[in-house]
């Protein structure tokens, strides 16, 4: 027995647990250890309160477990294992960062409320991946290197018991300390963020384990202690006159306003001559005629795609692959610089956004938190049904997931039941779902394709829909929405889809995968508008086609480098992988031989920046349903107006570049020195404030149930 030497290990192993796990936190808060996140602008203050913030939760951690156990080793052990679990939980943070890209809140355990079959299968491969391929092992290194500190301990101590007597005014000296470190470190982080002018809830827990540390943070979330405020009061409004002026700035409905982009005026009512269409006869308007209503009692098909990015259309090869698609562009309009705006709802997010016209939170799910405020607001569903027309929404997943069976029936007010996977097991001949899904996991043929998945096939889903048009016996709008190609890729019924493309073999797995999925989404897109069994044409000129990609791949794995063969850095990855795609397809009578598609009505790219608010605007217009006290903050998706979209998950900005159409800026609402390309626009400062008062007006929107109500309330009584 080495007494000196147990002595010693003893008060390295303590000095250990405290700075290791300190140390450890930064798997967290920095790129440098986790490219997965996005973090706030640093600062001396916060970083120093981060760290005293730490030290507190773990001193006290350190007391209590020297005052509730006498022998050392049982000491020693307990810190051992709470070291494990502060290493997994950060590790599962970690694991969250990949998926979501943002810092993990209480707020997000709402998302493990959904269904896992279908998701789930193939996540957790990627990620006990992370642990060997990016290094994911080293955030284990404080419980390993306290383990070898043990296992030292007990071989000089060779069974021997040692109680380090700890005199109880030690214990309240201690606790004490960690109880006035905590203080300061919460006093400091509420005056951060008091004086910071865009706290809001999306940033607040990647604010909170930066300036105030990971543990505190946690601990006061577990405790109920909130630091997310969006209030009336918060943004200066106490009267009806006051939330009138806040939300009209940035309402679009309007006969003329005023863009703070370029200071140009713009109106709800877009004319041709404005419009980016080509000059196409086949409108038969005039050049002043006005675009609103020109699809007034056609019927709509708005498409929902899943995780389709737009760099797979600037890879050739992989372009080449939709033969279809590249066809039917001819005779669309391309939204070219389309962004998603989704927050922790994701796909529902996406959705969210098109049907209201609506920022989500970003933090939350709104398809549930809806129901705590009792909201009530105008959908794209409920205006086609006031203009007599018969919604419908299809998905091939379990009904409950995202709420969508209740919201999509007391928020969205889609007129006809929602279509669900349980639906596609009736159709099938199955009583249950479990049963179907593991029918479907046995392998299908559909049109002698081969197909594996757990969910229904969107070949199968645009059979039903043309079933409904039928039976419906009026004008429709219909809404099936594409889930086959979710992360992480695994339903492609199309093997072997290898590309000649240099350092192709050098992909990740997960990539290849999502890339080969091209040829399979191609097939179904035109299964919505030719039947796959007959080839016959299901284009229907008295319908408008809408088709829009919810968000991105998430591939945050540095492929990207590869794939265009140059560095990318982080910020200008992000922007690839939220850059998604959209276009609008209005057939006419008039058929193009050599393609046999129906020729569109409108053709045309659009490469100002647009996004899923911007959809809602522009569907509303096109087909004439908004009202007087109609209100929306998007731009028109034809118009030559410049606009803005907000990334709600972690706020980073795409903007038009009003001095070099074609080229968005993109901005990181969570740190402004993070910007690419590095250029600027007009009145920057102005603008991007601008943006923030939006935002935060966007989430009192949501959080507070009469501002929606007093808004419209206020339009008209000014008519």
């Amino acid at each position: 027995m080495d007494v000196q030497k147990a002595n010693k290990t003893h008060i390295i192993y303590i000095i250990s647990f405290l700075v290791l796990n300190i140390v450890n936190t930064y798997f967290v808060t920095t790129q440098l250890l986790n490219r997965y996140i996005s973090p706030v602008e640093r600062t001396v203050i916060g970083e120093i309160n981060a760290v005293f913030g730490n030290l507190s939760i773990l001193i006290l951690i350190l007391a209590i477990t020297y005052k509730a156990f006498k022998k050392d080793k049982t000491r020693m052990k307990t810190l051992m294992y709470v070291t494990l679990f502060l290493n997994v939980f950060i590790y599962l943070i970690n694991i969250y960062n990949m998926f979501y890209s943002t810092t993990f809140t209480v707020h997000s355990l709402d998302i493990f409320k959904n269904p896992s079959e279908g998701v789930a299968h193939g996540l957790l491969g990627e990620s006990l991946l992370q642990l060997i391929v990016y290094f994911r092992i080293l955030i284990f290194i404080p419980f390993i290197t306290l383990l070898i500190l043990f296992l030292l301990y007990k071989k000089y101590t060779k069974g021997f018991e040692f109680k380090t007597a700890i005199s109880l005014k030690r214990i309240i000296t201690t606790t004490l300390s960690s109880i006035i470190l905590l203080t300061l470190a919460s006093l400091t982080y509420v005056i951060q963020i008091t004086n910071n002018d865009f706290h809001i809830n999306a940033i607040a827990s990647t604010r909170g384990v930066q300036n105030y540390g990971v543990y505190p943070y946690y601990m006061t979330e577990l405790l109920g202690i909130n630091f997310n405020y969006t209030t009336k009061q918060r943004l200066e409004i106490e009267t009806l006159d006051e939330l009138y002026e806040e939300y009209n700035y940035y309402n679009k409905n309007q006969d003329l306003y005023t863009n703070f982009i370029d200071g140009k005026e713009y109106s709800n009512e877009l004319l041709l001559k404005d419009s980016i269409l080509n000059e196409n006869d086949l409108l038969n308007l005039n050049k002043e005629d006005s675009l609103t209503g020109i699809f007034k009692d056609k019927n709509l098909v708005l498409v929902h795609l899943e995780s389709l990015n737009y760099f797979l259309f600037e890879i050739p090869e992989v372009r080449e692959r939709f033969v279809f698609l590249n066809k039917l562009f001819e005779e669309s309009v391309v939204f070219e610089n389309y962004y998603t705006s989704v927050g922790m709802g994701v796909s529902s997010d996406a959705e969210v956004s098109v049907l209201t016209g609506l920022y989500p939170n970003g933090y939350s799910t709104f398809y549930r938190d809806y129901k705590k405020g009792h909201l009530v607001m105008d959908t794209l569903p409920s205006l086609f049904n006031n203009n007599d027309y018969k919604t419908k929404a299809y998905h091939g997943d379990h009904p409950r997931f995202y709420n969508r069976d209740v919201a999509y029936e007391e928020l969205i007010k889609f007129s006809e039941d929602y279509y669900s996977i349980e639906d596609f097991a009736k159709r099938d001949g199955f009583s249950s779902t479990s049963e179907y899904i593991r029918w479907r996991m046995q392998g299908y043929s559909y049109n002698g394709l081969e197909i594996n998945s757990s969910w229904p096939s969107e070949f199968e889903m645009f059979d039903v829909v043309e079933e409904d048009k039928i039976e419906f016996n009026s004008k429709y709008m219909v809404y099936p929405m594409f889930l086959t190609m979710h992360t992480p890729f695994l339903f492609n019924p199309y093997e072997n889809q290898e590309y000649d493309i240099n350092n192709y073999q050098q992909l990740k797995t997960i990539t290849k995968r999502y890339l080969e999925y091209a040829k399979y989404i191609d097939e179904l897109i035109e299964s919505s508008l030719f039947n796959p069994k007959t080839n016959e044409s299901r284009i229907d000129s008295n319908s408008v086609y809408v088709f829009y990609s919810d968000h991105g791949s998430g591939i945050k794995n540095g492929d990207l480098n590869l794939l265009y063969e140059r560095e990318i850095s982080i910020l200008e990855e992000r922007k690839m992988l939220q850059h998604s795609i959209a276009f609008i397809y209005a057939p006419s009578e008039e058929i193009d031989p050599t393609t046999n598609i129906n020729k569109g009505l409108l053709t045309g790219t659009q490469k100002l920046t647009r996004g899923h608010v911007d959809l809602y605007r522009t569907i509303g217009e096109l087909f004439g349903l908004f009202e007087d006290d109609s209100f929306y903050f998007g731009v028109h998706g034809l118009s030559n107006e410049p606009t803005f979209v907000i990334d709600n998950r972690i706020q980073d900005l795409v903007i038009d570049n009003i001095d070099n159409i074609g080229e968005p800026l993109f901005i990181s609402l969570r740190n402004l020195n993070k910007q690419f390309p590095n250029i600027e626009i007009n009145n920057q400062v102005y603008v991007i404030n601008k943006i923030k008062q939006f935002k935060k007006l966007s989430d009192l929107l949501l959080i507070d149930d009469s501002v929606y109500s007093d808004f419209k309330k206020a339009i008209n009584l000014r008519k």
